[in-house]
């Protein structure tokens, strides 16, 4: 864990202009600022440079859904946009293709996302990103790092020191390394229907995975 530490925090800081802040120790995020939030261009990347997807995250931290779903914008393939509705309390996550009204249901096997901090991560340092001399011209971040057993993967999280919103989550497994990257984040779905299932969704059966596989927040994107 120490080693995946430094090597994120390394990433971290290749991604913009930091400097230390002054630490007071890890700021503590309230569930009260989590009723809803709503994450615009989300990116994923593969850190070999490859952005997977582009698109917009709808959460709802109160009855733990998720609705995602992919834009055009680097868009290069014939397929459907990738829509995803994963209901974690329920376990499942729907697979839906508006274009064809179709979908499928399929099990979750782990809560883990990156949307929200983990109640065992661990506070590494606070930072600057930008100028801590420049008034407007910097933002004041948390760094997490944790582990994800049931996955057996670490992660490294960047947050808002204030609300601890998330900005930016790195993971890694013997088998995916992601990284996703939030912006235009507010803590308001005008839209909450958003996370109603389609009607040509409902009574669908829950189809087995394959022998050996395991769905979770992340795989799912690893094969987007």
């Amino acid at each position: 864990m120490q080693a995946f530490a430094v090597a994120a925090l390394s990433i971290w800081l290749c991604l913009g202009a930091t400097t230390l802040a002054e630490s007071h120790g890890p700021q503590h995020c309230s569930k009260d600022h989590l009723l809803y939030i709503l994450l615009r261009l989300m990116f994923l990347a593969l850190t070999g440079g490859e952005i997977k997807a582009t698109g917009h995250y709808s959460y709802d931290s109160t009855d733990k859904k998720i609705r995602f779903t992919e834009s055009e914008m680097h868009l290069n393939k014939t397929e459907h946009l990738e829509d995803y509705l994963m209901l974690f309390e329920e376990g499942v996550f729907y697979d839906i293709d508006m274009k064809n009204q179709s979908c499928k249901k399929m099990s979750l096997h782990s809560h883990a996302h990156a949307l929200e901090l983990p109640a065992g991560a661990a506070h590494q340092v606070e930072l600057f990103l930008g100028s801590d001399t420049v008034q407007e011209e910097n933002i004041k971040v948390n760094i997490w790092t944790g582990s994800v057993p049931e996955t057996k993967g670490q992660y490294f999280l960047s947050t808002t020191v204030g609300e601890c919103l998330p900005l930016s989550t790195f993971y890694s497994t013997d088998s995916m390394t992601l990284l996703f990257s939030n912006s235009e984040v507010v803590t308001e779905v005008k839209a909450p229907e958003v996370f109603n299932l389609p009607s040509f969704c409902e009574g669908v059966e829950l189809e087995e995975a394959p022998e050996g596989q395991k769905n979770d927040f992340f795989s799912l994107f690893n094969s987007v």
